[in-house]
C-alpha cells in the first residue's frame, strides 16, 4: 500500500480503470454535472424590497380658537345616529331642499292595513311603534313596512334598528311629509325622518328630526 501511494505524485489526478491495468498512466476523473439552472436563478434574483410606511403626521393645534385638531391618536369621530348612505340621502339628484320626496300619487296599496316587505317582521317592535303603525294605517288606509330590526353589520352606530326600536315604512299614494306630520305627533314617537325616496322613519328615542 505504501509503494502504491508513492507511485503518484502529490497533486496529480488519480488513475482510473480496472485494477490500474496500465501502470504509470493517469486518467482524469469526469467533472461533476453542471448546477441546475434554477439554482443559478435563485442565487442571482434580488430579494423583494421591504417598504416601511412613513409615520402619520401630527396635526398642530388650530391657530384660531386654540382648539387642537384631531391627531393620529385621537378617538374616532362618532358616526351619524342613523343611516346616511347613498340610498338614504336627504334629496334625490337635482332635487331642491324642502322639496317633496318622491312618491306616486296614483300608487295603490297591495291591500289595506299593514303589510311588510319579505323578511321583515313586526313581532319585535315595542308597543308604541305598533300602535303608531295602526293609527297611520287607520288614518291613511294602508302602510307598507320596509324595515324593523337590523343586524349590527347592516346598521350604523347608535341606530335604533339594532334593538328593533325603529321602523321604516311608506304609505302608497300619500304625500310622505303629510304622513310624517301625523306620525311624529303620536305618543311614544321620538326620532322621525322622511327620506328622498318617500320612506319614513320613526323610533322610540329622544324626540328629534334629522
Amino acid at each position: 500500500m505504501l509503494a502504491l501511494a508513492g507511485a503518484f505524485p502529490v497533486g496529480s489526478a488519480l488513475p482510473v480503470g480496472s485494477a490500474f491495468a496500465q501502470v504509470g498512466t493517469t486518467q482524469l476523473a469526469p467533472l461533476p454535472p453542471p448546477r441546475p439552472f434554477d439554482l443559478e436563478l435563485l442565487a442571482t434574483s434580488p430579494m423583494p424590497a421591504i417598504i416601511i410606511p412613513p409615520p402619520a403626521p401630527v396635526v398642530p393645534p388650530a391657530s384660531s380658537g386654540g382648539q387642537p385638531q384631531p391627531g393620529p391618536d385621537s378617538p374616532a369621530v362618532a358616526e351619524p345616529e342613523e343611516d346616511h348612505g347613498p340610498e338614504w340621502r336627504q334629496l334625490a339628484p337635482g332635487q331642491k331642499a324642502g322639496a317633496e320626496p318622491d312618491f306616486d300619487p296614483d300608487e295603490k296599496p297591495e291591500r289595506p292595513g299593514i303589510s311588510t316587505d319579505p323578511g321583515t317582521s313586526l313581532a319585535c317592535l315595542p308597543a308604541a311603534l305598533k300602535t303608531a303603525l295602526d293609527k297611520v294605517s287607520a288614518r291613511f288606509g294602508a302602510v307598507k313596512v320596509t324595515s324593523t330590526w337590523r343586524p349590527a353589520w347592516r346598521a350604523r352606530r347608535g341606530s335604533y334598528h339594532k334593538n328593533c326600536d325603529a321602523v321604516d315604512f311608506r304609505v302608497p299614494g300619500v304625500r310622505p311629509r303629510l304622513v310624517l306630520d301625523f306620525a311624529r305627533a303620536l305618543p311614544g314617537i321620538g326620532g322621525n325622518k322622511v327620506y328622498w325616496n318617500g320612506i319614513l322613519h320613526i323610533d322610540t328615542g329622544p324626540h328629534r328630526p334629522w
